[in-house]
């Protein structure tokens, strides 16, 4: 199963991926997300959320974490830089007319866990990061970004290498933020399965948490019913996208 794709032609694209069950109304939308792209693709994804979603299922780690905040600085800072027209993720769940629950981690729990991470691993988050984001500004281009994006449903020997290399921080980061939302989509559907109408659930997560997602969903009976392909940014820069950010 494919989550994110990456190609010449159609560049960086989302696959939102509906699952259903015989028996159910119950259905759940997955939507891959990258936290930089175009500002049409976050558009889109919210327009989807209000057109096909009763219930949204959001990430979100809460605040309070100077170690999550530095994560988020490490592509924030490339929010509409000119060279590559991108911004950071900017959906606004309040306005979407369905509701929202975020069962991610909270903002204390994640800075414990961080701060519990090996002395390694956070030397190297606080030297390395800001020098590969610093190097992106500088010289970075949209085909260099998204060289490593493609997200399928087994890992790739780049992610494999790189969890090995972090491995308190996949933990965190990875492993225990997917427990929480797996329990909740266990969750929901234990409370709503026996439902016969209609009832979608949206999940709008980072992609590589989606294999967690896909996962317990297909443990719980629930298979892949269909996709449609979201544009999450060209390779290639359009012309004038500086005047679409806004």
């Amino acid at each position: 199963m494919q989550f994110i794709e990456v190609t010449e032609l159609a560049g960086v694209r989302s696959a939102v991926i509906r699952f259903s069950k015989p028996g159910t109304g119950l259905q759940f939308l997955l939507f891959p997300m990258i936290h930089l792209g175009e500002a049409g693709f976050y558009r889109e994804v919210a327009d989807l959320l209000r057109r096909r979603c009763d219930l949204v299922v959001a990430e979100g780690v809460g605040e309070g974490s100077s170690g999550a905040n530095a994560l988020v600085d490490s592509y924030a800072r490339l929010d509409r830089h000119e060279r590559l027209g991108l911004v950071v993720q900017d959906i606004d769940f309040d306005t979407l007319g369905v509701p929202v629950v975020c069962p991610d981690m909270g903002g204390r729990e994640f800075e414990e866990g961080f701060r519990r991470l090996p002395l390694k691993e956070r030397a190297v988050l606080a030297t390395v990061v800001p020098a590969v984001t610093a190097g992106m500004r500088l010289l970075g281009t949209r085909r260099y970004l998204a060289r490593h994006l493609t997200t399928e449903d087994l890992l790739s020997e780049a992610e494999e290498a790189a969890a090995d290399f972090w491995p308190g921080l996949d933990d965190l980061v990875m492993r225990r933020r997917d427990k929480l939302l797996t329990r909740a989509l266990t969750d929901f559907h234990r409370a709503s399965a026996d439902r016969s109408d209609s009832f979608t659930i949206g999940v709008v997560y980072g992609a590589e948490h989606m294999r967690a997602a896909a996962d317990a969903l297909v443990g719980l009976g629930y298979h892949a019913a269909d996709a449609d392909w979201v544009t999450v940014f060209l390779l290639e820069p359009p012309e004038g996208s500086r005047a679409r950010w806004a």
